[in-house]
């Protein structure tokens, strides 16, 4: 058996039920044929670019075993599932395996994390800087009406 990492990044519109159900179809699945070994759902977060029309992703790292047939019969699943809008399946490196998180495993449909979660907005972001590191920058350099930095 080999150990794989999954993220799956879910339509944000859907009910977080939808993906739990999901979730907990694709964890029964690896509990019969291998070892999960972590879940671990990072919420509604702002994609880097817009996929199928989307701004924002509803992000779940897997973490399991399993043998290569069944990794890619569990990956076709995934990406005939509509409610998957990107996902990445790639095998762990043996010498970082992550030791397996039963409570994780255990409340998969417990928990979840809530859609509203977003990433931080610029001005959170510049507000956290100190102000000597902002007074050495050359003026204008960040211009945030414009959506980044200064033509």
């Amino acid at each position: 058996m080999r150990t794989y990492e999954m993220v799956l990044v879910f339509d944000p519109a859907l009910e977080v039920e939808l993906i739990e159900t999901d979730l907990q179809k694709w964890n029964d699945f690896i509990t019969q044929n291998g070892l999960p070994r972590r879940w671990e759902r990072w919420g509604k977060r702002r994609l880097a670019y817009e996929l199928k029309g989307r701004q924002y992703g509803y992000y779940v790292l897997a973490v399991f075993d399993l043998n290569s047939d069944r990794a890619a019969e569990l990956e076709r699943s995934v990406r005939l599932n509509i409610s998957v809008i990107r996902h990445l399946l790639t095998m762990v490196d043996p010498g970082r395996v992550p030791d397996v998180d039963e409570e994780s495993v255990r409340n998969l449909g417990a928990g979840a994390a809530p859609l509203e979660t977003e990433a931080p907005k610029a001005e959170e972001v510049l507000a956290a800087i100190p102000e000597e590191i902002l007074d050495a920058a050359e003026p204008d350099a960040l211009d945030l009406d414009a959506g980044g930095p200064a033509a």
